[in-house]
């Protein structure tokens, strides 16, 4: 009887050893890939240009993704300051002015629309500085659920997608 306990006790071991729980799958996601750029400072809204910036995308994007857009407001220390789009500002005199976009999967188009020539608040219109947010709308596989991520927060962002912003491309108007 000891015996064949003894045999129990070495096949049970044994049995159990080969046991791990080490058998997680760890699967890349290379088709999700989240990208950023910059529309430099040339971005100058006037008349002349029906107050809109168009800018080519290429390569096209999927038409699965979204753009996320953020305009640059200032500095803090020697941090950037960035601004989700929409946005809209009420001046005590009455002004109002509003920085909106709209895209494709070809073209992003920034908007500036005010009650006002825009030109007479050059901090507003003039030399304007936005980063674009290319990211996949399918976030299967990610680990980002994009309704506890807060899209307005620029930095937040890029951190939850994985993004160096030490290396940003500036596109061009085109």
């Amino acid at each position: 009887m000891k015996r064949i306990f003894l045999l129990l006790a070495i096949v049970g071991i044994t049995a159990f050893q080969s046991c791990s729980s080490d058998d997680d799958v760890v699967v890349t996601d290379n088709d999700t890939i989240a990208e950023v750029f910059e529309i430099n400072q040339n971005t100058t809204f006037n008349a002349g240009n029906g107050y809109k910036i168009d800018y080519t995308l290429s390569p096209p994007i999927y038409s699965s993704d979204m753009i996320l857009m953020y305009r640059l407001v200032g500095t803090e220390g020697v941090n950037d300051v960035w601004e989700a789009l929409p946005q809209s500002y009420n001046f005590s005199d009455g002004d109002f002015l509003q920085y909106t976009f709209d895209f494709s999967v070809n073209k992003i188009s920034i908007y500036l629309e005010s009650n006002f020539p825009a030109e007479e608040r050059p901090a507003f219109s003039a030399n304007q500085v936005f980063r674009v947010l290319v990211v996949p709308a399918y976030n299967s596989g990610v680990g980002r659920n994009v309704n506890q991520l807060d899209l307005s927060d620029y930095n937040a962002v890029i951190k939850a997608y994985g993004l160096n912003d030490s290396n940003i491309k500036t596109i061009e108007t085109r």
